[in-house]
């Protein structure tokens, strides 16, 4: 037992020495390092596609829970075909680059994307490398209209304006996810009366791979005026607004809200043209089921500052009249113009505002008689561009390109129609609207002067707008430590 204890004593006392009189060691020793800059490549280009137009209800329209894909929707692209590049559709076998444009028209039921694969690294990305959109004609028991949405970039931030849930109006929000990782996306809704504080506008799941679709009257009912904030975390998504109409029991008009541009004091809008003006007046003064067939402005405030906003509609010909519109939107809410007085015509529209805004507006077209119907589309901010971008036109219906020049002097824009090139002179604060052959991409090439520009799709006599977008990946440096 004492050899035992004194065995202890020892090893104790060695470890005090060991602490108090040895050298301290370093275990782990920090090398200083250098700090390098290194080019960083954008990420391969890749635009969405939502898929069809969704029926909500089910097969038969009564579900409070299923949707049902109507049909299949017309997706069109134009890809530069830049060596050193491929084209992935619908993750299908890639197309290879080899320097010369290429259009496609293809259908598609569910999400889809298109990718450009670049081996290099160094095609320069935008709409002049990849562009797409989709447009469908749905003639069903419960939906009919023209629907039309450009494929776009997938991102963690939108702003969507435009839509009602209102009696006879159905608003759907349709949340796509093309990456490999899941999103939680929260909304924030804006109506006529202000902020929604609706439960479950928050964590709100969408799966890698799929789309969640949300009726916005489970949120906001009733709503007029509608303008929506999405944001996701995770996977980066696409969002849409699938609006439609039902006046009685037959359905009367559709489209889709797509997202808007950045919030502005001014706001260009190429590509309104007005057709049936008499027949929608005939049928907004015959029933209040009809009150909505007009033009009309949109415009939510953020902030708590009111906006002092001016409309000016400017037709596109000398023997064109416009109208002007003015008033006061108010801060935190949604408030829609009538813009009344328009004849059958091709005009623009530039919006003034004393604050920053975002805002849109509906174009309708009706026809009375045998063949009726009303249609309407939601056009949004126009963005401007002083360098090429590309537009895929549609195999289908009657296509037509607005440009706008706000300058206070003539410019010259180059088209670029397949292998030809045509130019056009617009006059100092005016529009061109030029025929768009169908099935064929266009580029527009301005010359120092920035535009704007929109593309109106027509088919039998229906209505939808695809925008002008340029969709890029951005390439950047990082600092990497060396050690």
């Amino acid at each position: 037992m004492f050899i035992r204890i004194l065995r202890v004593i020892l090893v104790a006392g060695a470890v005090t020495a060991l602490l108090l009189f040895a050298n301290p060691t370093t275990l782990v020793q920090a090398p200083s390092g250098l700090t390098v800059e290194q080019s960083v490549s954008a990420k391969d280009l890749q635009v969405t596609c939502s898929g069809s137009a969704i029926q909500a209800g089910g097969s038969n329209g009564t579900s409070i829970s299923g949707f049902k894909r109507l049909g299949t929707t017309l997706v069109s692209s134009s890809y530069s075909g830049a060596s050193g590049t491929k084209l992935n559709i619908f993750n299908k076998s890639g197309i290879q680059g080899f320097a010369v444009r290429q259009d496609f028209n293809q259908r598609l039921e569910n999400l889809g994307s298109l990718t450009v694969v670049d081996s290099t690294g160094k095609a320069v990305q935008g709409s002049a490398l990849l562009t797409a959109n989709q447009i469908q004609s749905v003639l069903a028991p419960t939906m009919t209209g023209l629907v039309g949405a450009p494929c776009i970039r997938p991102q963690a931030e939108f702003w969507l304006v435009g839509g009602a849930t209102d009696t006879g109006r159905e608003a759907l929000l349709v949340l796509s996810n093309p990456s490999r990782v899941d999103a939680t996306v929260d909304l924030q809704i804006f109506t006529e009366n202000g902020s929604s504080h609706s439960s479950g506008l928050t964590g709100i799941s969408v799966p890698a791979g799929k789309t969640s679709l949300l009726p916005l009257s489970s949120f906001v009912l009733n709503a007029q005026s509608i303008a929506v904030h999405v944001q996701s975390h995770g996977g980066s998504i696409t969002a849409l607004i699938q609006q439609k109409t039902v006046r009685g029991i037959y359905p009367n008009g559709a489209d889709y809200i797509y997202p808007s541009t950045e919030v502005s004091s001014e706001s260009y809008f190429p590509g309104i043209l007005v057709r049936g003006a008499i027949d929608s007046y005939k049928l907004r003064t015959s029933a209040d089921k009809y009150s909505d067939v007009q033009q009309l402005l949109r415009v939510y405030v953020p902030g708590n500052i009111d906006a002092e906003i001016s409309l000016q509609v400017l037709g596109t010909t000398a023997d064109t009249f416009g109208n002007v519109i003015t008033g006061t939107a108010a801060a935190g809410k949604v408030t829609d113009f009538d813009v009344t007085g328009l004849k059958d015509g091709d005009y623009f529209g530039i919006l003034n505002s004393s604050v920053k805004v975002y805002s849109a507006m509906r174009i309708v077209r009706s026809k009375v008689g045998a063949g009726a119907y009303t249609d309407f589309t939601w056009l949004e901010a126009a963005q401007s561009f002083d360098s090429a971008r590309y537009v895929a036109v549609p195999s289908a219906g009657i296509s037509k390109l607005s440009i706008v020049n706000p300058a206070n002097k003539p410019t010259v824009v180059n088209l670029k129609i397949g292998s030809a090139t045509v130019n056009r002179t617009i006059a100092a604060g005016s529009a061109e609207v030029v025929s768009a052959p169908p099935g064929l991409s266009i580029g527009i090439i301005p010359n120092g002067t920035k535009v704007y520009a929109n593309l109106t799709v027509d088919v039998n006599g229906r209505i939808t707008n695809l925008p002008v977008l340029d969709d890029k990946n951005i390439s950047g440096t990082v600092q990497v430590s060396v050690h």
